[in-house]
């Protein structure tokens, strides 16, 4: 880990010089430094791959567009971290070979994936969820990432290239039919567009004083608000935990779609594969784990099957 990134960042603010401890690495580098600050540098670890996610769009101006979205959701009273001003008045740091930085106020609080949760917990995800969906609604904001139809297209242009450099042509095929569906949904969709957190995990969500706060916007854009449900919903294992979520959701105001959840539920797959492909495609447990995509989800999608009942159970898992 190369600190001295942190050393340059950190001399363009009129903070303490402290220690900078890293969290996590991986579409960036996050730092806590002393108590009170929190350092993001944008530099993915090896194998974590987000270009597609970017084409053509200028990331400076996606920066600034998330320092704004985040004012706006602190606006609209959500718990968010403040940014703070580097000393020549901006919010975002260009450091020498062309990264860029963050720094933020430091939130109190534990990641929920470090936690052992309870029922209430995973209702209260949904009430955060369906206040995050509330709050966001006026935000018209850009240059952001859009999870649509053009995105999808991406996503099977970067797909089809990995054939025969570790993605066998069954998947490839799978990954090209569940492409064109989910696209066509998400085409279908886009009047219930708007922004969206798009990587809403337990690591993302902190267990503070005050309740829960979502943090880490770095995916941040528009797509269907079911995008946030159906990453929840990969992450956390268990109908039970499922309904929970979707009673707090329903609770805080959330509408369930079910055929926009089913498509991005697709879609949180198929842009995990694209992302990580670099990674996963070296570890022993990728090609039974592709699989199970195929058989409970990519290919029944492309054919027009639903996914999840509505109990939020997984219709095809076992199968």
């Amino acid at each position: 880990m190369d600190y001295g990134l942190v050393t340059e960042a950190m001399s363009g603010y009129d903070i303490p010089e402290s220690e900078a401890i890293l969290l996590r690495h991986n579409e960036n580098m996050t730092f806590r430094v002393g108590t009170d600050y929190l350092l993001q540098i944008h530099e993915p670890v090896q194998g974590f791959e987000t270009q597609h996610l970017y084409e053509g769009l200028d990331r400076m101006a996606v920066y600034e567009t998330e320092i704004r979205f985040l004012g706006h959701l602190k606006n609209q009273g959500m718990m968010s971290r403040e940014p703070v001003k580097n000393r020549r008045g901006q919010w975002i740091t260009k450091l020498d070979n062309g990264n860029v930085a963050m720094v933020s106020r430091w939130i109190e609080g534990e990641s929920l994936d470090k936690m052992t949760l309870c029922e209430e917990h995973y209702y209260r995800i949904g009430l955060l969820a369906a206040e995050l969906h509330r709050c966001a609604k006026g935000f018209r904001g850009s240059p952001a990432i859009s999870y649509d139809g053009r995105h999808v297209e991406r996503i099977g242009e970067k797909l089809r290239a990995l054939e025969g450099n570790g993605l066998d042509c069954v998947s490839c095929r799978a990954l090209e039919r569940a492409c064109d569906a989910v696209g066509t949904a998400l085409r279908k969709a886009e009047g219930e567009f708007q922004m969206l957190h798009a990587d809403l995990s337990l690591s993302n969500i902190l267990q503070t004083k005050a309740g829960l706060a979502a943090i880490d916007f770095s995916l941040f854009g528009m797509g269907h608000p079911m995008l946030d449900i159906a990453v929840l919903f990969g992450n956390i294992g268990g109908l039970a935990c499922r309904q929970k979520i979707a009673e707090g959701y329903r609770d805080g105001g959330g509408r369930f779609d079910y055929e926009a959840l089913d498509a991005c539920f697709v879609l949180t797959i198929l842009d995990c594969i694209a992302i990580h492909f670099g990674q996963w495609c070296r570890e022993s447990w990728f090609e039974d784990r592709m699989k199970r995509w195929r058989e409970e989800s990519l290919e029944p999608f492309a054919r027009g099957e639903r996914l999840l009942a509505d109990d939020f159970c997984i219709i095809h898992a076992g199968n």
